[in-house]
């Protein structure tokens, strides 16, 4: 009896072991040849599944979004304006392990986006999802009166979206200087100065 190949699996393999290249050695040095050694599998099998490095590093990018995506799906998320506000912006922002590689490389691939239009595109999308995000969490805030009536609301979106992602670049690119508790704190501050 043939085995049965889960391939959605197998690609989450792939991923794993770009995003572990990538981490090691930036994203030049994710070929083809290098992500098959870190997975343990030929090259051939890698290019089974993607039949160029380009095609690869797309995968791996998108598959950040999905991993975001899904951390900002959990259910258990606190009831209170305030509370909620800060847990979604703190589930993407690398305040624990798996949120921190997805930033690393992130922060990695801002290098693509400047030169590979597809590579730039999925990140235009993803921006415009955490400047929506931030849009929201500042519309639940002002329904729920933690936001002065004066507040431009375009404007704070554009200021949280900013913090959100100097937030991000910081605490992989100086991590000594915006561990998880100090992110916490700037997130804090920020939503208890728009009252």
């Amino acid at each position: 009896m043939p085995k049965i190949v889960d391939h959605e699996e197998r690609r989450w393999e792939l991923v794993r072991a770009v995003w572990a290249v990538i981490r090691e050695r930036g994203v030049a040095g994710a070929s083809v040849r290098a992500v098959a050694r870190q997975a343990g599998w030929s090259p051939s099998s890698v290019q089974y599944y993607f039949s160029s490095q380009s095609q690869l590093l797309l995968f791996a990018l998108r598959a950040i979004s999905e991993a975001a995506e899904r951390r900002l799906l959990a259910a258990d998320l606190p009831g209170d304006p305030r509370g909620r506000a800060l847990a979604q912006l703190e589930r993407l922002l690398p305040t624990d392990p798996d949120a921190r590689v997805a930033t690393e490389i992130w922060v990695a691939f801002l290098s693509l986006v400047l030169v590979d239009d597809e590579a730039g595109e999925l990140n235009a999308g993803d921006t415009r999802a955490v400047a929506d995000l931030c849009r929201e969490v500042l519309d639940e805030l002002s329904a729920a009166g933690l936001v002065a009536e004066h507040r431009d609301l375009e404007l704070e979106t554009r200021l949280l979206h900013a913090l959100f992602d100097g937030i991000a670049l910081h605490s992989v690119t100086a991590p000594g200087l915006m561990p998880p508790d100090r992110i916490r704190q700037l997130l804090e501050y920020h939503l208890d100065h728009l009252r």
